[in-house]
């Protein structure tokens, strides 16, 4: 099944692709819906990286577990303004994520989220979990776009 968010944020692309290609910026805009926590003795990279696997505990409001998530990049493209990412957990065997960064009007920035998800019998559960996580995760990217627009005119 397929999942497809997308919103206009209120600054440059470029500023949200310097965001949207970091690991802090995930914590930020998953959170508190879903935390994720590295394995001891291992740090997310700063930035993600192209052919990069990172291995993440998940919780659900920080404290219902969901499982081991390994996520690889399969595509870390700045130029284009894409990143593409297989994911899976215990639950889920596939989350096929899109990342699309795209100029609009004004200085503006067209932001989407694309997701396909399966997960046997669960698939519709899930897909409705995706629906509410990338949601939500557009609505904490507006406020971290307000606040990357107002550094960028101080």
């Amino acid at each position: 099944m397929r999942v497809v968010v997308e919103c206009e944020l209120a600054c440059g692309p470029e500023a949200v692709w310097d965001e949207v290609s970091r690991s802090r910026l995930l914590k930020e805009v998953c959170g508190p819906l879903v935390t994720f926590r590295e394995r001891p003795g291992e740090d997310l990279p700063d930035a993600w990286q192209e052919g990069t696997t990172i291995y993440v505990r998940s919780y659900l409001f920080g404290v219902v577990p969901l499982g081991r998530r390994t996520i690889t990049f399969d595509r870390v493209d700045s130029a284009a303004g894409d990143i593409d990412s297989r994911e899976h957990d215990p639950l889920v065997r596939r989350w096929d994520h899109q990342v699309r960064v795209r100029p609009a009007a004004n200085g503006r920035t067209l932001y989407r989220d694309e997701v396909i998800v399966e997960a046997g019998l669960l698939t519709p559960l899930v897909w409705l979990f995706a629906q509410c996580l990338y949601r939500h995760r557009q609505r904490r990217w507006r406020g971290v776009a307000k606040r990357l627009a107002t550094a960028a005119m101080a």
